[in-house]
């Protein structure tokens, strides 16, 4: 299965005609996809969807991503998940708890150190173990264009919204409050975390316009999605040891 991207125009549609999606341009011929080869959807600009398609993406588990203009999500359309696994139970067991979303914090901000580090250790930076969360954002800022802070934006969604199929596979479902509570976005502060590896080539001068940005940060997400995954398995890891620390 491969994710579906559309870069929306005024008068673009998605409709079912079962067992497919089709995607309706004007002046361009209609594209069918099968349901059974997309994993997901993102949709950028311009798309109206039809009632039954958003509920059959729903009933078959394909979850949707709709972002702004500047790249930034708007609006997410989660297909059913399975039963809740006992990792988002121990999530959810540790946010009940007084002290529990400042342990997560605390977690979170240990993980945000370390690819923080290991991207101003892959940069040349002679101080990469001493250097702050703060400096380096400030760095980033002035090494990243606008065209750069765009297409990371666009990433950002790109991964937030791989991530919520792959916290699922891994044991943590994409429906649960624990993950959708006003209190912890897990794909999202994941996302956070894993964009650190991509900034050495967002820094990069070669960036493309804006109406191609999706497409070609699509293309760089595929390129490195196995990078992407092992560091997501990294990351997952690294969370299961800390809720069974604290359980």
């Amino acid at each position: 299965m491969r994710p579906l991207y559309i870069e929306g125009v005024p008068g673009c549609k998605v409709v079912l005609d079962e067992p497919a999606l089709r995607v309706v341009v004007p002046e361009k011929a209609d594209q069918l996809f099968p349901l059974s080869r997309i994993s997901r959807v993102v949709c950028k600009g311009v798309v109206e969807w039809s009632m039954s398609a958003l509920l059959t993406c729903a009933d078959v588990g394909i979850n949707l991503l709709f972002l702004e203009k500047n790249g930034e999500v708007r609006a997410r359309w989660l297909g059913r998940g399975s039963e809740r696994q006992s990792l988002t139970q121990r999530l959810v067991d540790l946010l009940a708890r007084a002290d529990g979303l400042q342990l997560y914090e605390n977690w979170y901000l240990s993980m945000q150190k370390l690819a923080a580090r290991s991207f101003a250790k892959r940069i040349g930076m002679t101080d990469w173990r001493e250097i702050s969360i703060n400096e380096l954002q400030h760095l980033l800022s002035l090494r990243l264009s606008l065209e750069g802070q765009y297409q990371a934006n666009l990433l950002q969604s790109l991964l937030h919204s791989e991530l919520l199929n792959l916290l699922s596979e891994g044991g943590f479902c994409s429906n649960d409050e624990a993950l959708l509570s006003n209190k912890l976005d897990l794909a999202l502060d994941i996302s956070k975390l894993l964009i650190w590896d991509y900034y050495l080539v967002l820094s990069a001068d070669n960036k493309p316009p804006k109406h191609t940005a999706l497409q070609y940060t699509a293309t760089l997400y595929e390129q490195r999605a196995d990078r992407t995954n092992l560091l997501f398995r990294s990351t997952l890891s690294k969370l299961q040891q800390f809720l069974l620390a604290v359980s």
